[in-house]
């Protein structure tokens, strides 16, 4: 009773300072320490409604990922049944409180303060002192090595995050990674470890995010300003039948945490992957290997599932990470335990499914066979139970192509099908399961893509052994995982042989479908668990020197991952696209000021186009956007031949895609000085043009007019 008061206490100040600090301060800085008490206190509480037997870290985690799961959901049935404005945001905060207070009590939960009040009681575990040299040194290094980010960050357009960066970040990144490994290894401390861990996460993800304080990447522009036009208006016509879910949460932090939206948007996946995986990993870890040391070394195996889709906040990465969770909370039931309940991953699985529904079908899928999972099923109807059962997972092996066929048919959106590929013979085409061995006679870079290039086989290998092993003690449950592996696996071969994205530019028409191999490795995460348990048992036997080895050598592994999870520029690999640059954002305004409030239209390449959606937002003509986005678009076809020969013709012809084209005269070719005909096209463009400008250091993009 005593503990539920002052639970009731510290609501009510929470409250009064939320409602302060929303009306009167207005302090980001205040927001910020809300935000993280908020989900502290009723991340903890929630996580104790939902189980009872986990431990602190275990519960705190579950507890968070629910609660984040019905802020999304919540704010994203009020966007689609009336708006996302503040004040349903504040609704929102100031009934969390009351709920959880009330479900706690009615399920008779222990509060945040008995947990504190038992371990100030109980029996102190005293750190030895080298565990605080240890990880003081492992706190210095990821400190020296943000530091470094942030003071060379980016604001030139590069074609890889490493140009600009110095080496030195790798040394910073291999040090702390080699001494929390040790840490690891020791599997002691286990709440400080999981602490560090999530520190190297951070610094693992985030190097975009510091480092390129313009933006990174080409879709996340579109989200945030898709996010400020929320912010400002409440909704945007038309409303998307997908991604609300990542804004709903950017939104909650915005308007009840003052938090600014950019920066909202650019550290959600980072931190929220930094925070939520290593707890939710160790969580799945400590119940299948179920002994706490071996689960902790199991951590390292992280770094071996595709983190790259985490670097940036995007909806498919935010639907990849809520998916690799829901499939971690889901091993208790896997191994026949109820806690969490499925209607707790369910809850989740229709948040992923509200983020993006290349992630969301399949996570959905999955819970509907669990759902359906023999042991629940009626005895009373085998036959029915087992036709049902093949229909799913028949539908799972076309799910995706299926939505993208009915989402063209919905929205219009030209897609083709190539039915002559529907045959083996092409799909074994389609399979590219080699193994990597190449030589460039660089030899630290020959080791980083030997790793880098093999580290889908090397999953696919050891969840394949491990399962291979185990199949007879395992829950039939666990064949569920398999089955949706190999689902994702003929998705992926469908999706890349007989669909034809023709909306995107041609290099782009693979992405979709490439989207699939990371949720495939995803999907097979607790087999990953299991054969790194196997394995590491067997090495906590063997000699001091072996397992210093095996500690260096996945160092480098998980080094090299670092290096790999970016865009790259070297003797492998050359990145086509280029990040937004301060001369890309310089032109746009330009052209804005030029145009003097007269409507015009611009040719220009991808990166430019982002930074205008981001600095002037959404300017259609009709279903024209007056910068040539997508690129699959006619408009872009234009700038391609622009960029060939630019003449008045052309321009003519770009300007007659506008509806009533008579009301709009001015069309600017913006040529950015990194292609390599800059020089060519620049000169031909001046001969042709009424006017030319360039901006940046040493003419980085070039402004021509064209009027009529």
């Amino acid at each position: 009773m005593f503990q539920r008061l002052q639970l009731t206490i510290l609501s009510v100040l929470f409250l009064a300072s939320f409602v302060v600090n929303t009306f009167i301060l207005q302090s980001t800085q205040v927001g910020v320490f809300l935000l993280i008490a908020y989900l502290a206190i009723y991340g903890w509480e929630i996580g104790g409604i939902i189980t009872r037997t986990e431990k602190a870290v275990l519960r705190w985690w579950l507890g968070v990922w629910v609660l984040l799961s019905v802020l999304l959901l919540s704010g994203s049935l009020a966007y689609y049944l009336f708006m996302l404005t503040p004040e349903v945001v504040y609704v929102q905060v100031l009934l969390t409180p009351p709920i959880v207070m009330w479900l706690a009590k009615k399920l008779k939960r222990a509060s945040i303060f008995k947990h504190a009040h038992d371990l100030w009681s109980e029996r102190k575990h005293r750190l030895p002192g080298v565990i605080y040299l240890v990880a003081s040194l492992i706190i210095a290094l990821l400190i020296m090595l943000l530091t470094t980010l942030v003071d060379n960050q980016v604001s030139e357009a590069v074609r890889s995050v490493w140009e600009r960066l110095p080496y030195g970040i790798f040394i910073f990144f291999s040090l702390a990674t080699l001494l929390l490994y040790t840490l690891l290894e020791r599997g002691k401390e286990r709440a400080l470890t999981i602490l560090l861990f999530g520190g190297l996460l951070f610094t693992f993800v985030a190097v975009a995010a510091i480092a390129f304080p313009l933006g990174f990447g080409f879709d996340s522009f579109i989200h945030k300003a898709t996010e400020l036009h929320l912010a400002e208006f409440g909704t945007i016509t038309p409303k998307p039948f997908y991604y609300i879910g990542q804004y709903a949460l950017v939104l909650f932090a915005h308007h009840a945490f003052l938090i600014p939206v950019d920066i909202a948007d650019t550290f959600l996946v980072p931190l929220l992957t930094a925070l939520l995986l290593p707890s939710a990993w160790y969580f799945a870890a400590a119940h299948i290997a179920r002994k706490k040391s071996v689960a902790m070394m199991t951590l390292m195996g992280l770094f071996l599932l595709p983190l790259s889709s985490f670097i940036v906040t995007t909806p498919q990465g935010l639907a990849n990470l809520w998916t690799l969770l829901v499939i971690l909370a889901s091993v208790p039931y896997l191994l026949e335990q109820e806690h969490p309940r499925l209607g707790v991953l369910a809850l989740a699985a229709i948040s992923t499914l509200l983020i993006h529904p290349i992630a969301g079908i399949p996570i959905m899928l999955y819970l509907i066979l669990l759902f359906s999972d023999p042991s629940r099923a009626n005895p009373r109807t085998p036959v029915l139970n087992k036709v049902v059962r093949v229909l799913l997972i028949v539908f799972a092996c076309v799910m995706l192509p299926l939505s993208f066929l009915i989402n063209a048919l919905i929205s219009g959106q030209a897609l083709g099908v190539d039915w002559s590929a529907l045959n083996p013979i092409t799909w074994l085409g389609a399979l590219n399961v080699t193994v990597f061995f190449e030589n460039k006679f660089e030899p630290l870079l020959d080791l980083v893509y030997l790793y880098g290039l093999n580290a889908t086989v090397i999953v696919f290998l050891i969840a394949g052994a491990a399962w291979w092993s185990y199949r007879k003690e395992l829950s039939s449950r666990f064949r569920v995982l398999i089955i949706m592996t190999v689902a994702l696996a003929i998705n992926y071969l469908i999706m890349s042989t007989t669909l034809e994205f023709s909306f995107l530019i041609d290099y782009e028409r693979s992405n979709y479908s490439a989207r699939l191999v990371p949720l495939m490795m995803l999907f097979l995460s607790p087999f990953l668990i299991l054969g790194l348990s196997h394995a590491f048992i067997n090495l906590k036997s063997r000699p001091v020197v072996l397992r210093v080895c095996a500690l260096v050598l996945l160092t480098a592994i998980t080094t090299s991952a670092f290096y790999m999870a970016y865009p790259r520029r070297d003797a492998y690999e050359t990145n086509r696209g280029f990040n937004v640059s301060q001369a890309d954002i310089d032109a746009v305004h330009l052209a804005e000021s030029l145009a003097a409030d007269e409507p015009y239209l611009v040719l220009a390449n991808q990166s430019v186009s982002a930074a205008a959606i981001s600095e002037i937002g959404f300017r259609y003509y009709d279903d024209l956007f007056f910068y040539p986005i997508p690129t699959g678009g006619e408009l872009y076809e234009v700038f391609l031949q622009m960029n060939t020969t630019p003449t008045r013709e052309l321009a003519q012809e770009a300007l007659n895609m506008v509806p009533q084209h008579g009301d709009v005269n001015t069309l600017f070719f913006l040529v950015n000085n990194y292609w390599w005909q800059a020089p060519r096209i620049i000169e031909t463009a001046k001969t042709t043009a009424d006017d030319w400008r360039s901006v940046g250091e040493n003419g980085q993009v070039y402004l021509f007019r064209y009027d009529f």
